[in-house]
């Protein structure tokens, strides 16, 4: 949600309204029944405004719509889209104005860096083998790195290869020595991750 409101006060506020406050309490006869996320002001309106962290649907315009009224001011959306063309419509009947945000509108720096690895990572895995892929890697070769890509350790990779570790070191050993392993791959750690990118593709 924190990201999600801090993008919707960055594009209010691109859009010429003032956030006056957030998280605004909606009272009837002294109950405490709803708050509204922002309260902004462009011009003479004062806008009610919700900020939903996915689509829209008719309990959301509707819930905006009312907590408007009841803060006397006019209603307004900021969301990812409509869950359905009901919502949609409701909201066009009611005049509630909608802000649609992008799904790559993200200003939380936390929420933009686990993206950005993830991303990352998706297209090293993607790309790489591709380009690094050994033309002569054998099903043997395949096995190991397979066995290393689903280990924690160099002992369990030995173990689920039904080898001794002295074995499965010789090995790896040969296999760096033919180019099959890159030279840049020096501990357990590295070979497993060039072991992954390999056998995501194999």
């Amino acid at each position: 949600m924190r990201s999600s409101l801090s993008a919707a006060k960055s594009i209010l506020r691109s859009r010429g309204y003032e956030i006056r406050a957030e998280l605004v309490p909606v009272r009837v006869g002294g109950y405490e029944i709803s708050d509204v996320d922002l309260l902004a002001e462009r011009g003479n309106d004062l806008y009610a405004v919700e900020v939903k962290n996915g689509k829209l649907d008719i309990g959301g315009v509707r819930q905006a719509y009312v907590n408007a009224l009841l803060l006397n001011s006019k209603p307004l959306i900021v969301c990812r889209g409509f869950s359905d063309a009901a919502a949609e419509a409701l909201a066009k009947e009611l005049g509630i104005e909608v802000i649609v945000l992008d799904d790559l509108m993200i200003s939380d720096p936390e929420e933009l860096r686990r993206i950005l690895r993830e991303e990352l990572r998706s297209a090293l895995i993607e790309v790489l083998p591709s380009i690094l892929y050994p033309s002569e890697l054998d099903e043997e070769d395949m096995e190991i790195l397979r066995a290393i890509a689903k280990s924690s350790d160099f002992l369990e990779a030995a173990s689920h290869l039904g080898m001794t570790p002295d074995k499965l070191g010789n090995l790896l050993k040969d296999m760096r020595s033919k180019g099959k392993i890159p030279k840049w791959a020096k501990d357990y750690v590295q070979v497993k991750g060039w072991a992954e990118l390999i056998t995501s593709r194999g």
